[in-house]
């Protein structure tokens, strides 16, 4: 009876360890390669503020068409929050960072530089549009 009851004990707290253990692994969020476009943004100039995520750890992001400037570097993710950092050469070096929601990447102005010609302000939506062609 002893024996039993003993087994049962340590079946229980091995679930629990295994169930604990399991709660506080920090799971990095998906970001999709894709196309990702900014969504219901009012803005004073033309065309589409993108940003384009590649599989290989690099990204552009292109904020509108009177511009010639695009900004290029890496990414990195920690959770669910995605850091962009122009650090290409001729880049700025600007850093910039999303929450990573589904296939949206919404804008965290704290500590974000944010952007020349589109200031974006806290919570601004890039929707996942098109995978890269």
């Amino acid at each position: 009876m002893k024996s039993i009851k003993r087994k049962m004990r340590w079946t229980m707290y091995t679930a629990l360890f295994l169930l604990l253990s399991a709660c506080e692994k920090n799971e990095e969020a998906v970001l999709k390669p894709g196309i990702y476009t900014l969504q219901d943004y009012e803005r004073e100039v033309p065309g589409d503020f993108t940003i384009t995520i590649f599989d290989d750890g690099t990204f552009q992001c292109y904020e509108t068409p009177i511009s010639s400037y695009i900004g290029m570097g890496h990414y990195s993710i920690e959770k669910d929050v995605v850091t962009l950092k122009e650090d290409a050469a001729g880049c700025t070096g600007d850093v910039n960072y999303y929450q990573i929601a589904d296939e949206n990447l919404l804008f965290i102005s704290e500590e974000s530089y944010n952007y020349h010609f589109v200031p974006l302000e806290d919570g601004a939506s890039f929707t996942w549009t098109s995978d890269i062609k």
